[in-house]
């Protein structure tokens, strides 16, 4: 034996018109809930953005712009060695090929103990 179950149309229809006069009534209300929804998401959003996004691309354009700098830094104390080498070695050859073309006796004040018995000259 078969078992049917049988819902008339009108119930569902009845019911249904009511959902509808229900909504029509409280739509004020279901817009306001709505909007709230909208607004609390759009902030969480906004959040998201302001917390993981943004701040990370600030923090790296702040590293970004530190680590420029001390590049820079860097470059100017190459060219300050550089120049400092550069004058030490024209000074260095000022004075060592100057003693050259005059042809001067280069004398060092160092001790030296010489025999009694030995003879000197200057050859």
């Amino acid at each position: 034996m078969k078992k049917f179950a049988f819902i008339s149309t009108n119930s569902i229809k009845e019911y249904y018109s009511f959902l509808l006069n229900k909504q029509k009534s409280h739509k004020f209300i279901i817009d306001t809930i709505k909007i709230s929804w909208l607004f609390v998401f759009l902030a969480l959003c906004w959040f998201i953005y302001l917390r993981f996004v943004s701040l990370a691309s600030t923090e790296w354009y702040f590293l970004r712009k530190a680590n420029n700098e001390l590049a820079s830094i860097q470059f100017k104390q190459e060219i300050v060695k550089t120049e400092i080498l550069e004058q030490t070695q024209r000074n260095r050859e000022r004075m060592y090929w100057t003693n050259q073309t005059k042809k001067i006796i280069e004398i060092r004040p160092e001790i030296v103990k010489v025999p009694n018995k030995t003879e000197l000259s200057y050859k």
